[in-house]
Formats: structure tokens, C-alpha cells, sequence
């Protein structure tokens, strides 16, 4: 059989937002192959490894849909230094864990209308679906196995339970869903500009009242600064001195994404307050960098200076330090 000249006869273009790895398994559903893990096997992949970018020409002729908006879909992977950086939907993602591939998260309420995924569900801080205002799920709520992208139906656990039959009790809190908005947002925006091919500067929509103080901070920034600094307000929420008691750290992603947002919500408003900040430890290197590569990068200069400025307000009550960082012209920032 010879891959290059095979084509399926159920073909479709992918949809606006459409995840692209989602996009193979309604394909592959469509076309009777069970699921990916036959499709990962003739794209020379191990039934473990993720779709991306370098997949789309094959994918492409197989099942129809534009090659360009195939790689927007599925996103540069690529593994190593960290200065090679990944995208997704067209953006930089400067960490691998800003993005959750291997393991996902559906709402069962959209895949039983729209059988697709979307591409904010892969998104790590992504808990909710802002459509139906529920949580998403990742694990099946009969077999309690992590979902996973190789199984045979877009609608079912790979134990064959049908994913609309999970339930939803727990509340969502305004910050999870004012979040999964902002990306929503930026995802759909960024989806109009690769499929227009339009070149011009996507225009930030006006902040919406009755933020929360995180998404007060987000608002303006990129996809990629606001993941590094929802990620660093979370974990130095984990080092404040002034905290009662710590929480349980949780161990599943998506509570741990529910955990982060939280943390990063209530020290946002902390900030915002103009109360100290002081921290157990006397650098936190994660929340560091983390701003320190928001603050260096290129995406505009909205993230740039808000990045400086949390720097600044988080660290203000530690004593006069500088930090090593891979950014050479922020290396020498003095905090205070």
C-alpha cells in the first residue's frame, strides 16, 4: 500500500477552532480506522506520540482538509532546548506545559452537539467550557481512566462508555470562566486571521466589566504572556509568607490547572490591593524566569511591562538582589 497515493472517501475540511488532533480522530472515526493509533503507525509515530505540524501533508491527503490550516491546527512540537519554543494556533508557547496534548479534556455537552474538538480544551489553564458552563472532563466517569486521543470514538472512553453520560456537579467559579473566555477569544481571533490570510493586527476587544483581578491583568496580554504570568502569580501564591494555611497540592492536571487559576486569582488581587507580598524563600526561581521570559519576549509590549512590573510589586519586600536569567539584558534587573 503505498501512503503517499492513498486518499479516504469520507473527506472534510477542519472547522474554525477545530483541534487538529481532533480533527484525525473524527476522520479516522468517519473513515472506519478506529481511532488514531493505525494513523500514527503510517505516520512512523508510536501510538504514545502527538500529532503535529510535520503530519498535516500526509493528513492532508487523506482526508482533505487545507495543509495550512492543518499545522495552525495541530502546532510545532518540538522537543530539546527550551529556546526553540513550541506554537500552537498560530502563537508562541514558551513551555510544554502551557499545552495539555497527550491527555485530553472534552465537554461531552459540545461533542454531542458539534462532534469536534476545539483547541482551547488543549490549553493547560482551560477547565470549563464557556458554552455550557461546566467543567470539562478528562477522566471517564466509569472505567476513571484518563481520556486518551487513541480511542475509537470522538463521543467515547476507550472502554466504549459514552462520554454524555458524565455528569457535571461540581460549580464553576468566575475566574475559570472568565479564563477559558480569554482564550477562547484569542484562539478565535488568531483562527480568522490564518483563515482570511489577513495580515493586519488583531484589535483587543474592550475589557468586559466585572473581571476578576487576574483576568483584570490577562486582559490585553498574548496567549503566550498570559499563560507565563497566570503560571507565575499561581506558584508564588505557593511561597507567600503571608498565607494561612497551604493547600493540598493536587495531583490530576485539571485540578491542578482549577488550583493554579485560583492562587493566581487571589494573589492578582493582593497586588492589586497594594498589600506586601513576602516570600518563605528568598528567590523563587520558577516565578522568576517565568516572568523574566515574559518579560524578554517578543510578543508586544503589553507583556513586557506587566511581566516588569509584577517583578517589581512581588518582590519589592525581599532584600536587594539580582538573579541569573537566559535573558542577558534581564539579568541585571535589581529588585527590591
Amino acid at each position: 500500500m503505498d501512503l503517499q497515493e492513498l486518499s479516504f472517501p469520507f473527506q472534510d475540511s477542519i472547522r474554525p477552532c477545530e483541534s487538529g488532533q481532533g480533527y484525525a480522530l473524527r476522520m479516522a472515526q468517519e473513515n472506519g480506522l478506529h481511532g488514531l493509533p493505525l494513523l500514527k503507525t503510517w505516520l512512523g509515530k508510536s501510538r504514545f506520540a502527538t500529532l503535529d505540524a510535520a503530519d498535516a501533508p500526509m493528513l492532508h491527503r487523506w482526508f482533505g482538509a487545507n495543509e495550512t490550516l492543518l499545522e495552525f491546527a495541530l502546532g510545532h512540537t518540538a522537543t530539546g532546548r527550551r529556546e526553540q519554543g513550541y506554537s500552537y494556533a498560530g502563537q508562541s508557547m514558551g513551555r510544554s506545559y502551557f499545552l495539555n496534548r497527550a491527555y485530553p479534556r472534552v465537554c461531552p455537552e459540545c461533542l454531542a452537539a458539534d462532534e469536534h474538538c476545539v483547541i482551547p480544551w488543549d490549553i493547560s489553564l482551560v477547565v470549563v467550557c464557556t458554552r455550557h458552563r461546566r467543567t470539562l472532563i478528562d477522566r471517564c466517569h466509569y472505567c476513571q481512566s484518563a481520556l486518551s486521543w487513541n480511542r475509537s470514538r470522538l463521543g467515547a472512553c476507550g472502554c466504549g462508555v459514552e462520554l454524555a453520560m458524565s455528569d457535571s456537579p461540581q460549580e464553576v467559579m468566575p475566574i475559570e470562566v472568565q479564563f477559558a473566555a480569554w482564550v477562547d477569544g484569542r484562539v478565535a481571533r488568531s483562527s480568522e486571521q490564518m483563515r482570511s490570510a489577513s495580515q493586519s493586527v488583531a484589535v483587543v476587544p474592550a475589557r468586559p466589566v466585572g473581571l476578576t483581578a487576574l483576568m483584570t491583568l490577562l486582559w490585553p496580554l498574548s496567549l503566550n504572556g498570559g499563560l507565563h504570568v497566570a503560571y507565575a502569580l499561581g506558584t508564588a501564591a505557593g511561597y507567600d509568607d503571608q498565607s494561612h494555611i497551604l493547600p493540598r497540592r493536587e495531583k490530576t492536571p485539571l485540578k491542578k490547572a482549577q488550583q493554579v487559576l485560583v492562587q493566581a486569582n487571589e494573589l492578582a488581587e493582593k497586588i492589586a490591593r497594594l498589600e506586601p507580598v513576602k516570600f518563605r524563600i528568598s528567590r523563587p526561581s520558577v516565578v522568576v524566569q517565568l516572568l523574566a521570559e515574559s518579560a524578554a519576549a517578543q510578543n508586544g509590549s503589553a507583556d513586557q511591562s506587566l511581566a516588569q512590573s509584577i517583578l517589581v510589586a512581588v518582590l519589592r519586600y525581599q532584600k536587594r538582589a539580582t538573579w541569573s536569567s537566559l535573558n542577558p539584558n534581564l539579568s541585571q534587573l535589581l529588585l527590591f
